[in-house]
């Protein structure tokens, strides 16, 4: 059940990518309060726009920089989404293959598939470890 291992791999490892990025939200949102209760505020373009024109320009420039790479960090983290959707698909189909080849039914992987996808609408995770739980009762 290699494609299994891999969507569990995958999802663990996601885990640890939302805590990370979490926690640059984190700063970035600390770093923009700074710069509001300095009188500023943060452009679309994470630029620092500063009307009282009271916040140092070295604190603009570095927390300029700071948004910049935060905000690249955030959008290049978004193809783990698309890439952890294909993992999930690939998992539940060797299951459905395997539940095909043990039970010659294809009513079985119709069962099958129905109630991993009403569990995947709450967790995927759960939904395909009640398939590796239904194989192993096969």
């Amino acid at each position: 059940m290699e494609k299994v291992k891999k969507f569990k791999e995958l999802c663990s490892e996601m885990e640890q990518r939302k805590k990370n990025l979490n926690e640059e939200v984190d700063i970035y949102i600390q770093k923009a309060n700074h710069i509001r209760d300095l009188g500023g505020f943060i452009s679309f373009d994470n630029k620092i726009i500063d009307p009282s024109n009271s916040i140092p320009n070295e604190l603009k420039r570095k927390y300029e920089c700071l948004f910049s790479q935060i905000h690249e960090h955030i959008q290049s983290q978004s193809h783990w989404i698309d890439e952890i959707n294909q993992a999930y698909k690939e998992a539940q189909d060797e299951i459905s293959e395997y539940v095909q080849q043990k039970t010659q039914s294809q009513d079985m992987v119709n069962h099958i598939r129905q109630i991993m996808g009403r569990i995947a609408r709450v967790n995927r995770l759960a939904a395909i470890e009640y398939g590796e739980q239904f194989i192993s009762n096969i």
